[in-house]
């Protein structure tokens, strides 16, 4: 493997599991703080809205250096990452919370998501640009690789640093950065004339040729949300067991899942040749089955996790894949910064949509991902059969 898609893959992870670290640390770290649980929440809303905006400025802007922007971004989220940690720990030696130290980590969070954006949207963009139609499927493997191990490592880091103090994560996450973004920089060859890139073309998420692919990642990140801030409750409510209890089911279930996603990326990536629409049929209707079999025998949860990650597994490269290969090399660009961007939108509306469902029946989250999952595999099944997915099929036909 070339050496600068090791790099991306090293950025990306490193990245994901300094934004994985966080969410699980800032719990007892708000209450130590004095913060109430709507200021908190709103600390992880904020943050998954600007990473939409930046995805999408930074993504939709081709003229722009990505190796300096790549850069600049990384090193901003450090900053801001660092600042945080700081502040947290003043205000729990101070033993009290003010509006103004609400007001200003609130502001850090902003700029944290904004800057981050940029980080999976120039990430898919190198991925697209070093990759051609036969093997672009791999490409986007690798990059869900990196997604989900950061997811994997982010929360193991913060749980074993947590015991050295609540911000150690932070500060070591933000120190890592820091050197990925020193290796990102001697690594990765300086960019090419941006001259062409000037005349790329506007691309809508409601164009016929993506709109269903980035339906599909939306829901993806969506129904991954709804199944982690849900799970615990579900677990707790059905199986008899205290809330510490219920978090440690949670936490090896997610664990057993996400190595199962990194392991379905990696065989796709080295072994496996299918096209977009193939990864899709397979991954969706595993997400289906994942959620039924949660839903109806919670107390056999690991098998439920390890379904639920065969349908991230092979869910997450098909779209991106598939989005990529539908339209031109110009609105490569474009299609990046959306694919990116649906992570984003659904760290925000996942949690309240999982939360609200919860309150009105406990099965009633699941039920709903089970039905979406089976709809979206009806619908990917009516595009290949109607020959809607033809160009990208044709293009990365062997």
């Amino acid at each position: 493997m070339k050496q600068k898609f090791i790099m991306i893959f090293l950025t990306v992870l490193f990245a994901m599991i300094s934004i994985a670290t966080f969410n699980p640390i800032l719990g007892p770290l708000s209450r130590n703080m004095g913060l109430s649980e709507i200021q908190t929440g709103s600390l992880v809303t904020v943050t998954g809205i600007c990473w939409i905006l930046g995805s999408f400025v930074w993504g939709r802007k081709p003229q722009l250096n990505r190796k300096r922007v790549m850069a600049f971004s990384l090193l901003a989220y450090t900053v801001t990452v660092f600042l945080f940690a700081y502040m947290a720990d003043q205000a729990q030696s101070a033993k009290s919370a003010s509006l103004g130290l609400y007001w200003g980590l609130f502001g850090l969070r902003a700029i944290a998501g904004f800057c981050f954006g940029a980080v999976p949207a120039m990430a898919q963009g190198y991925l697209m640009e070093w990759t051609t139609a036969d093997n672009r499927t791999s490409g986007m493997a690798l990059f869900g690789a990196a997604n989900g191990l950061g997811f994997v490592l982010g929360p193991a880091m913060g749980a074993g640093l947590a015991s050295v103090g609540l911000t150690a994560p932070m500060y070591v996450s933000a120190a890592l950065i820091v050197l990925i973004t020193a290796a990102f920089w001697l690594v990765i060859p300086a960019e090419r004339s941006a001259g062409g890139a000037k005349r790329a073309s506007r691309l809508s998420p409601l164009d016929p040729r993506v709109r269903l692919y980035l339906s599909v990642g939306l829901l993806l990140s969506t129904v991954m949300i709804i199944f982690q801030v849900t799970a615990g409750f579900y677990m707790q409510d059905n199986l008899a067991v205290n809330t510490k209890q219920a978090a440690q089911m949670v936490g090896i279930g997610l664990t057993l899942g996400g190595v199962i996603v990194v392991l379905a990326q990696l065989i796709i990536s080295r072994y496996m040749n299918r096209k977009p629409a193939g990864l899709l049929k397979l991954g969706l209707p595993f997400l289906a089955l994942g959620f039924l079999f949660f839903l109806l025998y919670p107390a056999s949860y690991l098998l439920a996790f390890a379904l639920f990650g065969l349908g991230i597994g092979f869910t997450m490269p098909g779209y991106a894949a598939a989005a990529s290969l539908a339209v031109e090399e110009r609105e490569q660009s474009g299609v990046a910064s959306f694919v990116a961007a649906a992570q984003g939108v659904g760290s925000v509306i996942g949690p309240i949509v999982g939360t609200s469902l919860y309150s009105m029946y406990k099965g009633l989250p699941y039920m709903l991902c089970i039905l979406l999952a089976a709809l979206f595999t009806v619908l990917v099944l009516w595009h290949v059969r109607g020959g809607r997915m033809k160009q990208a099929d044709s293009l990365n036909r062997p």
